[in-house]
C-alpha cells in the first residue's frame, strides 16, 4: 500500500493540471408586472403577456423592456414544476412575476454553444 501512495498523489496532481475549472454563475432577477393578453394552447400551453413595469434587482441585469410582449410557461416559486393550468392567471389579469435567467454554455449534439436558462415564477409570498 505504501508503494501506491506516490502514484495516487501523482494522479491527483496531473488530474488537477489537465482539468479546466468550472465557474458557477449567479441567477439574474427581474421583477415584472404583467397584463395577461392571451392563454395560448398551440404548440403547447403558455401565457402571452404585456410588460407593464419591470425592475432589475441589480444594475447589470438584462431585463425585457416595458411595453414588449413575452410568452412563457408559469412555474412554482421554487422552480420545481409548472403551475397547474387552473392556477394560471386569466386573460386581462394584471399579475407580478419574477423572471430569472442564467447565462451559460449548453452542450447539445456534442457541440457547446452559449445559452440562457429562463424561469418565470410567481413571487414568493
Amino acid at each position: 500500500m505504501k508503494h501506491q501512495l506516490p502514484y495516487y498523489a501523482l494522479f491527483t496532481v496531473m488530474l488537477s493540471l489537465f482539468c479546466q475549472p468550472a465557474w458557477a454563475s449567479s441567477w439574474q432577477i427581474c421583477r415584472m408586472e404583467l397584463r395577461i393578453t392571451d392563454v395560448m394552447t398551440n404548440p403547447f400551453p403558455q401565457l402571452q403577456a404585456e410588460i407593464l413595469d419591470v425592475s432589475a434587482k441589480t444594475a447589470n441585469v438584462d431585463c425585457p423592456e416595458r411595453g414588449t410582449t413575452i410568452m412563457f410557461t408559469p412555474e412554482t416559486s421554487d422552480y420545481q414544476a409548472v403551475l397547474p393550468r387552473r392556477s394560471w392567471p386569466k386573460k386581462g389579469q394584471v399579475v407580478r412575476f419574477d423572471y430569472r435567467y442564467l447565462d451559460g454554455t449548453c452542450k447539445g449534439d456534442g457541440n457547446a454553444y452559449p445559452c440562457r436558462i429562463k424561469h418565470y415564477s410567481l413571487p414568493r409570498r
